[in-house]
């Protein structure tokens, strides 16, 4: 009776330890760094200490460099000076605060030879700039009152430039970052920010919009605030998906949500800007390889090829996708391999095939 009594009285106070060290481990208190504190969403981009402004600096870069390639249709141009707004150098910008800025669009940009290689091809075809284009032979076509200059096949090098570009750069950049908050430290405080905030605020200025930013408002070339480069493609291309306004409120969201420590909250608002981000590329692509099928677009060269050499560099962005992307690589492959076919043999083939294929591809996978 003792051993019996003994065993039992051992295995009572056994379940009681094991039942309280199982409520201690349940109750034990959330750390203060841990708990989501209040905070307010914003009306616009405004919070302390937010500093993008060497961001903003590479996105104007981009848009005076891409305006300078523009005028080999009417001048002859330098890859020497396409360069050195590339690494800004020897003070090339207009906007004398870009020269002294400290910043660059090489140091951060992928694949440097493929936009140093289209500096040296536009500056080429720019010497042709009164010469008739035709398959294999760059020069102009002129439709009406439109003039485009286009290479050996059809392709504007400087629409090369402009969309490849918002790829290899502001979108990778702004990829490349949120990606990587959920791993910053949201804790350390340093000028009045942590790194995770200060990554933020780095990924929203590769989007190229104003702090008030509105998605409803048109906004006048003659505007010094008006949105450049993907800022302007959320009105351009991303109004049917409202891309202007998700993106724009869920980096809001997200910026305030990092500043009350709610990591679900922020992670959401990751996912949102990036999937919204990338249909938007995926849109502008479709749409590019929708106009030149279009019937009314049809023998029309300088529309067909503008757009197919838009279509060029929005593909080309699209390889700088976050892993977690709807397209796979197989698609992407044949998306590449389409857009990088002779211009001339791509509108002359019978029911437009291989755009057609590209049209699937792109609405199957982004839901266009």
């Amino acid at each position: 009776m003792k051993n019996k009594f003994t065993y039992t009285a051992l295995l009572l106070a056994g379940i009681a330890l094991a039942t309280s060290c199982k409520k201690d481990k349940v109750s034990s208190p959330v750390s203060e760094e841990e708990q989501v504190q209040p905070y307010t969403v914003p009306a616009t981009y405004t919070f302390a200490n937010a500093d993008y402004s060497k961001t903003t600096a590479r996105v104007k870069m981009g848009a005076e460099l891409n305006s300078y390639l523009g005028t080999a249709n009417n001048a002859t141009i330098t890859a020497t000076k396409a360069n050195d707004m590339f690494d800004n150098k020897n003070s090339q910008f207009t906007d004398a605060a870009l020269n002294t800025s400290g910043v660059t669009l090489a140091e951060k940009i992928t694949d440097a030879a493929f936009f140093r290689g289209h500096f040296t091809t536009q500056a080429t075809n720019s010497q042709n700039n009164t010469v008739t284009a035709v398959d294999g032979t760059a020069g102009i076509i002129i439709v009406g009152t439109t003039k485009r200059l286009v290479g050996t096949t059809g392709l504007e090098s400087n629409q090369a430039v402009a969309k490849g570009m918002m790829g290899a750069l502001y979108f990778k950049e702004a990829v490349n970052l949120l990606t990587n908050i959920p791993n910053d430290d949201n804790k350390a405080v340093t000028n009045g920010t942590t790194l995770a905030q200060r990554h933020w605020d780095e990924a929203f200025g590769n989007l190229g919009v104003p702090f008030d930013y509105d998605p409803d408002k048109t906004y006048p070339n003659t505007d010094a605030n008006r949105p450049l480069l993907w800022g302007g493609y959320l009105a351009e291309r991303g109004k049917e998906i409202l891309a202007g306004k998700t993106i724009f409120e869920a980096f809001r969201t997200g910026r305030a949500a990092l500043g009350g420590k709610d990591k679900k909250v922020v992670a959401a608002q990751i996912k949102i800007i990036l999937d919204k981000w990338e249909q938007l590329n995926a849109a502008a692509a479709l749409e590019y390889s929708t106009i030149p099928t279009r019937s009314v677009n049809v023998g029309n060269l300088a529309t067909q090829f503008h757009a197919l050499s838009e279509g060029y560099g929005f593909i080309y962005s699209l390889q700088f996708r976050a892993a977690t992307s709807k397209l796979s690589a197989t698609d992407y492959a044949i998306l590449k391999s389409i857009f990088a076919t002779n211009f001339y043999t791509l509108i002359n083939e019978p029911n437009f095939t291989k755009l057609v294929q590209a049209q699937t591809i792109l609405k199957t996978t982004y839901g266009l």
